[in-house]
């Protein structure tokens, strides 16, 4: 199955820590999982647990315009994309699910 996760919110929300654990779940059942941040949820490129995640083999694409509004630069292993990148991934997993 794919799995497909919006996040929008910064990461003092708990919705940042729901989706990291939805994501490292799904993950150690072989799901493949896509994660797009967008407004203040490019905030969490800095968590560690979403390095983690990358590590794992989540696809963790960013707003780049939402990151350079916000000052953030690029990570490696995580996608700086559009809304384009966005589409893709909702359009190409089995379930989407949205923090927002």
């Amino acid at each position: 199955m794919k799995l497909g996760i919006l996040l929008t919110t910064s990461p003092e929300n708990e919705n940042t820590n729901t989706v990291i654990e939805i994501s490292k779940a799904a993950r150690d059942e072989g799901h493949h999982v896509s994660i797009f941040l967008m407004y203040d949820g490019v905030h969490n490129v800095n968590k560690k647990e979403f390095a983690e995640l990358a590590d794992k083999g989540v696809d963790i694409a960013i707003c780049a315009f939402n990151a350079e509004q916000r000052k953030i630069g690029k990570i490696d292993g995580m996608l700086f994309g559009s809304q384009y990148d966005h589409a893709c991934i909702a359009s190409d997993v089995d379930r989407f699910i949205s923090f927002g």
